[in-house]
């Protein structure tokens, strides 16, 4: 009874990991990760980006406890659709790493408020790729097929996964924008979708 109890235990506590917008990776000015740092680089939880150079593919992090998150890499796939990522590397949060020059690296998770759900078709500027979605949502709906995703303020990424053929060709369009120098202004992504926002 009391090994039950034990697992129960540890299953909630899981469930009740707190939600973290990012995480950094900060360097110090100290061997021990105390005082002033800068900020080298930030993971946004649950984002994926799309990638169109040197293949299509994309790239999802996603947190998996209170200590860690990990990157899944989807070939081929520019918004983290379907059953086909595959685990990149996990990363450790709040682990202090010497860099044996006076200097070291710690992972920090970051949180932030979650916004409130967009309103479907947020997104005031939809440009090229926005309207193209736009159209290939009108049809699909005449078929009888509806998007389930909408344009929301963004960057050209999806923030939901499985938006279906018009969210798939939209993320494609839009990384083809960016290699000209025209980012996209707006996101695909379920409405109904928790995204947080640092």
């Amino acid at each position: 009874m009391m090994k039950w109890a034990v697992v129960m235990a540890m299953g909630i506590a899981r469930l009740m990991a707190t939600k973290y917008s990012a995480a950094e990776l900060r360097e110090y000015g100290s061997a021990d990760c105390t005082g002033d740092f800068k900020v080298l680089n930030q993971d946004l939880m649950d984002e994926c980006t799309p990638y169109l150079i040197p293949a299509p593919a994309s790239l999802k992090v996603e947190q998996l406890n209170d200590t860690a998150y990990a990157t899944y890499h989807y070939q081929g796939i520019q918004d983290c659709s379907g059953p086909d990522g595959k685990f990149q590397r996990a990363w450790f949060v709040e682990q202090c790493e010497d860099q044996g020059d006076g200097t070291s690296l710690k992972r920090a998770w970051v949180t932030g408020p979650a916004p409130s759900p967009p309103s479907p078709g947020s997104c005031m500027v939809p440009g090229d790729c926005g309207r193209a979605y736009q159209a290939c949502c009108l049809g699909s709906h005449v078929k009888g097929e509806p998007c389930n995703c909408h344009l929301t303020s963004g960057t050209g990424e999806a923030t939901s996964t499985d938006c279906g053929t018009c969210g798939k060709a939209f993320v494609a369009c839009c990384s083809a924008f960016s290699l000209t120098g025209h980012e996209c202004t707006c996101n695909v992504g379920d409405s109904s979708a928790a995204t947080l926002v640092i």
